[in-house]
């Protein structure tokens, strides 16, 4: 078991209709995702480490990381990244630290 560590968690995907997969020339086959990356510590996660983008051509299986997409591919990856939040469950750790100190310092006053 690993004290600290990276992991990463896709936070949403989409499959855009207009989208032709460059390999294969196959319409509707691309699935363009958006990857969270969260640093833990005991596998409780604490800080966001930002997002990322992957497509994958559900036909040829061929895939493309963010900077070697082609521009018609990342226009529709910095669509969907617009309207992806990063979710709060990334920073429960440090939610949960905060809230200990805070009943602590409380717990004294009454």
């Amino acid at each position: 078991m690993l004290l600290a560590g990276k992991k990463t968690s896709e936070l949403k995907f989409e499959t855009p209709k207009e989208i032709l997969c460059p390999n294969c020339n196959e319409k509707n086959t691309t699935k363009v995702s958006i990857i969270g990356t969260y640093k833990h510590i005991f596998q409780i996660p604490f800080i966001s480490g930002g997002k990322s983008g992957k497509s994958v051509c559900k036909n040829c299986n061929h895939s493309y990381n963010l900077k070697k997409m082609p521009n018609t591919i990342k226009l529709a990856y910095y669509e969907l990244k617009e309207t992806t939040k990063t979710p709060i469950w990334f920073y429960a750790g440090l939610i949960g630290i905060k809230t200990l100190v805070l009943i602590k310092i409380f717990s004294r006053y009454f």
